[in-house]
């Protein structure tokens, strides 16, 4: 995607990266509010960062999970392929392993961004479940090779890939050892050790990710993330788990047009990384099930017509079917286009009021990708035009991301670069809250609020996995790629 190329050339940093270096961070001037849009250029790195942003707070900063012991060996092995020569300082910050379902994300201390240290979050907001979404949806996004080859061209980005691998194991392990209750469903655990009620999507997800965990250690691209991801971890080791996975999704399987939606991308997913050759199989027609649903069905609201348009998309590709594609494209132009307010620059329903969170934005943010990077050019270029208006009406302006990412990166990677690329200059500073998404926003009379501040881990990451970028060879996380599509066995 050539829109990325000129970034890519400016070396721009990761979050994680910014952190090691512990440089010293300063706001740039930006133009004011009103003389700034994002177009179909400028709105990447803004998507990217705050994706990363989302990600490096649940993860690496909040401290919202229990504490992951990191070896001295695996840290040595980290800086050797990442390409150091000498140890660098390590910053002191709350790296987790197994998540917490939720918190207020508001800082416990006064945020230094040169100090990931007083980042941490206040605990006494925090939700102590441990949610099989906050493992799932923060594996897939670990697990995700795009997200860390688009900008890796420095050591310490490279750092930043490496140091999230013991985290991906951990969340695995937290799936399969802690998560899963006596019918082998993945559910949430309550701080008393009381499971919760399963729930269909959270099944999705966790087939979706170790999916992923499995597809990372066995590819054979030649770039450093996947030779450290055979080396370091040992993709067999996940394969009960994915089976578990697999089993999880056929008793519980989806019950709405959105589930079914993500359901195709997830057995997609499995049915490449699986080596048992009747359970690929058995994914396929699933996934083959699901979409002649969704044909039928795709919903009426606008989460789960916008999951469905991504669903058959895929549905489109990995089944070879190009009725799939033409029904993902019909439901996009005559029951998702239909909704849109050009006004507002959202979808909407109706005059009343309209609102969304991650998971409705991540679901609209899904379609708008299937069919700007897998549409026909018609509804590709229509897609194109909307997707940097929705981004910024409905997760800029609208306050659903709660705080500007931009003093997290580090001044030289903005030379030459606006910084408005990076973070809208709508966005507040990050000096009480962390900058990660809310869990509500409601556009009623004209205006924005926020109706739910709270940080919800699963829906969070849901919404960091959809806002993916296409990298210049035609990649992207949140679609498989052509290559591992041509070796399928059908």
């Amino acid at each position: 995607m050539k829109l990325l190329s000129r970034y890519a050339r400016t070396g721009i940093t990761t979050l994680f990266a910014g952190a090691i270096v512990a440089s010293t961070y300063s706001p740039l001037p930006v133009h004011a509010e009103e003389e700034f849009h994002y177009n179909q250029t400028s709105v990447a790195p803004a998507v990217y960062f705050a994706a990363l942003s989302n990600l490096a707070n649940a993860v690496m900063f909040s401290g919202l999970g229990e504490a992951l012991v990191i070896s001295p060996y695996e840290r040595d092995e980290w800086l050797r392929r990442a390409g150091f020569v000498t140890r660098p300082a390590m910053p002191d910050m709350a790296a987790v392993g197994p998540l917490y379902a939720g918190a207020e994300p508001r800082f416990a201390d006064t945020p230094d961004f040169a100090a990931p240290a007083t980042l941490a979050w206040d605990r006494s907001a925090f939700d102590w479940t441990l949610d099989p979404a906050a493992q799932a949806w923060v594996m897939v996004k670990i697990t995700s090779p795009e997200f860390h080859l688009q900008f890796h061209d420095m050591p310490e980005n490279k750092l930043a890939g490496l140091m999230m691998i013991p985290q991906a194991r951990a969340q695995a392990q937290t799936l399969e050892g802690r998560l899963t209750n006596g019918e082998g469903l993945f559910a949430a655990l309550s701080p008393e050790g009381a499971f919760s009620t399963a729930d269909p999507r959270d099944q999705v997800a966790a087939l979706w990710a170790v999916s992923n965990l499995v597809l990372a250690g066995t590819s054979l691209r030649d770039d450093y993330w996947h030779a450290a991801y055979r080396d370091l971890t040992d993709p067999d080791s996940y394969r009960s788990l994915l089976r578990r996975a697999f089993a999880a999704v056929g008793a519980l399987p989806p019950e709405t047009p959105g589930g079914r939606g993500l359901a195709i991308a997830a057995l997609g997913r499995f049915a490449i990384a699986s080596a048992d050759e009747t359970q690929r199989r058995e994914a396929l027609a699933l996934a083959r099930q699901h979409a002649e649903r969704l044909t039928v069905d795709p919903g009426t609201g606008i989460e789960d017509l916008a999951l469905a348009v991504f669903g058959l998309t895929e549905a489109g590709r990995l089944l070879t079917e190009p009725a799939f594609t033409e029904a993902a494209r019909g439901i996009f132009n005559d029951q998702l286009l239909p909704l849109w307010d050009d006004a507002a620059g959202l979808f909407r329903q109706g005059e009343a009021s309209q609102s969304y969170g991650p998971r409705s934005a991540g679901a609209v943010v899904a379609a708008l990708n299937a069919m700007r990077w897998h549409g026909e050019t018609v509804q590709a270029d229509i897609a194109a035009a909307l997707f940097p208006r929705f981004f910024e009406a409905v997760i800029v302006r609208s306050g659903l991301m709660q705080a500007s990412p931009l003093p997290l990166v580090a001044a030289s990677y903005l030379e030459g670069v606006p910084p408005e690329h990076f973070a809208h200059p709508a966005l507040p500073e990050a000096d009480a809250s962390a900058p990660v998404f809310a869990s509500e926003v409601i556009f009623e009379d004209g205006t924005w609020r926020i109706t739910d501040p709270a940080f919800r881990t699963g829906d969070a990451l849901f919404l960091s996995n959809m806002l993916a970028l296409r990298s210049e060879d035609g990649r992207s996380d949140l679609f498989l790629s052509d290559d591992l599509l041509a070796a399928l066995r059908r």
